[in-house]
């Protein structure tokens, strides 16, 4: 069995050391970081997808081997 030892006077000491302005400029910091990560991803999703569309409508007017191309 294994056996879980919390060291909470290290958990303590450490705790004192922190510096508040430090831990506030991390969570404000962290708003526009996420605000950029979630646009990327999201142009990413939006960029796949329409591609993904366009190559479909590329294909669908390609015509198929041994179907006749038709006069325009």
């Amino acid at each position: 069995m294994v056996s879980l030892t919390i060291p909470v006077e290290r958990i303590d000491a450490e705790a004192r050391q922190l510096d508040p302005r430090r831990a506030l400029l991390t969570i404000v910091l962290a708003v526009p970081f996420l605000l950029g990560w979630v646009a990327r991803k999201t142009w990413m999703v939006l960029a796949w997808l329409w591609t993904a569309v366009l190559i479909g409508w590329q294909e669908a007017g390609r015509p198929r081997q041994g179907e006749a191309v038709p006069d325009e």
